[in-house]
């Protein structure tokens, strides 16, 4: 009887084991979000009287599902923020990525407030803009929580680099 009970006790450690080690091959590559800007308009002073239209983004969102299952996410919010200010909101789409695969889709943010960006602001984005310093941050709700992406306002840097997820905590 001892037997038996040690003989079950082993194989279910084994299994335990087995499964965990699978996990870790498996899912080592997690779900990898980046955004790339596309167009950007209405980046205009508030106070400017040609000011036409609110600020608006046009984005693609980069998924990459290096998981061993798939992926789906009902479609998630976006926000568009220049040094730490929202400028605009948005969504994504609804998206279903399988295993190990790719996919992009676009979103657009645009402003639900007034005309044109806060003046101390728009002064420090042409400041920013002058230099080659200006970036956008892009915040996504998407998946398994919150992604932060930057991307250059202008320039060459129009793609982030892999997004962060702030929410998540890595260990090696």
């Amino acid at each position: 009887m001892m037997r038996i009970v040690l003989v079950s006790l082993s194989l279910l450690l084994f299994i335990a084991f087995a499964a965990d080690s699978a996990d870790r091959i498996f899912n080592r590559m997690p779900t990898r979000f980046s955004v790339e800007l596309v167009r950007a308009k209405g980046l205009a002073s508030a106070l400017d009287p040609g000011a036409a239209e609110p600020p608006a983004f046009d984005l693609l969102v980069h998924v990459n599902n290096g998981r061993y299952y798939n992926l789906w996410d009902g479609g998630s919010d976006v926000v568009v923020s220049y040094a730490g200010v929202p400028l605009a909101r948005g969504r994504t789409p609804a998206i279903y990525v399988e295993a190990n695969n790719a996919l992009t889709l676009a979103a657009n943010a645009t402003s639900s407030g007034g005309v044109g960006i806060p003046e101390d602001l728009f002064r420090l984005m042409s400041e920013e803009r002058g230099s080659g310093a200006a970036r956008l941050h892009v915040d996504l709700w998407l998946g398994s929580g919150l992604f932060t992406c930057t991307v250059d306002l202008d320039g060459e840097h129009r793609v982030s680099t892999t997004c962060d997820n702030p929410s998540v905590i890595y260990s090696s």
